[in-house]
């Protein structure tokens, strides 16, 4: 099933979740698969904001960007049991499946980082590498999340233009135009503790912070415990370190462009 994204002018498709919710998402370019997720209160839409697209274009690959669910176009249950890491997981999965992608490469930023690492948990097979961007498997109280949406999303923008003060119109716009009782539903759980998924060697992991984000200890500690890659991008926060695409994009590139090598020295 196909729709019009008329703020992109892109065509948008949509698969079904194991429990009935849409999944709204966009499928760009050709080569290897690498699915962006992208973080709480925005949509696939941040990733064209923030140059990701245009650049990963020029690169051949496909372009695989999720609306996870609560968010953009895709369903927004009400229920906090529609966000538990195994639901958000089918999600995925359930997108790979409708765009006939067998295995993709993950990247989120933040909550689209933890879907990213849930997803690999859930369903290794489907995960060709990892990078999350200020997000962890370790527990996290979620509660000043929970806090910053009591009311609407007001409280939440204001701490965002305290890490970015220009943050631009169409990111408030995207912010406001939120379900406020589906992004409540998504945060009513606090993050659960899956490290011990991550021991050892398995799926390659490239974890980005920035060092003024309070996860970076966390993401830092992941990245060890994961036997990957990890990098620091000095004088960053939780959201300047997304937006800093000119120092991530290149070591993305040589991040996949080992793990492409070390597959097809497997033979896929």
């Amino acid at each position: 099933m196909s729709l019009v994204n008329t703020s992109t002018s892109h065509c948008l498709s949509k698969a079904i979740a194991e429990d009935g919710v849409s999944i709204v998402y966009e499928d760009l370019g050709h080569g290897e698969p690498l699915v962006l997720l992208h973080g709480v209160t925005e949509s696939h839409e941040s990733w064209h904001e923030a140059g990701y697209v245009e650049q990963f274009l020029q690169r051949e690959r496909r372009l695989i960007l999720i609306d996870c669910r609560g968010h953009g176009r895709s369903g927004k249950p009400h229920d906090p049991a529609a966000y538990s890491g195994r639901r958000r997981a089918a999600d995925i999965v359930a997108v790979l499946d409708h765009a006939g992608i067998r295995r993709a490469a993950l990247m989120g930023h933040s909550m689209g980082g933890v879907i990213a690492l849930a997803t690999a948990v859930y369903h290794p097979d489907r995960v060709s590498a990892l990078i999350v961007n200020g997000a962890h498997p370790f527990a996290e109280d979620l509660a000043p999340l929970r806090a910053a949406f009591e009311d609407n999303f007001e409280a939440w923008l204001a701490f965002l233009k305290q890490l970015v003060p220009d943050l631009s119109p169409d990111s408030c716009r995207r912010i406001r135009g939120n379900d406020l009782a589906a992004v409540q539903a998504s945060l009513a759980r606090d993050g659960p503790d899956f490290a011990a998924a991550f021991a050892g060697p398995g799926i390659p992991v490239l974890a980005i912070s920035g060092t003024l984000d309070p996860r970076c200890d966390a993401a830092r500690k992941f990245a060890e415990l994961a036997g990957g890659e990890f990098l620091p991008l000095v004088g960053k926060n939780h959201v300047t370190a997304f937006l800093d695409v000119e120092t991530i994009r290149p070591v993305i590139d040589e991040f996949l462009g080992c793990v492409s090598t070390r597959n097809t020295g497997r033979g896929g």
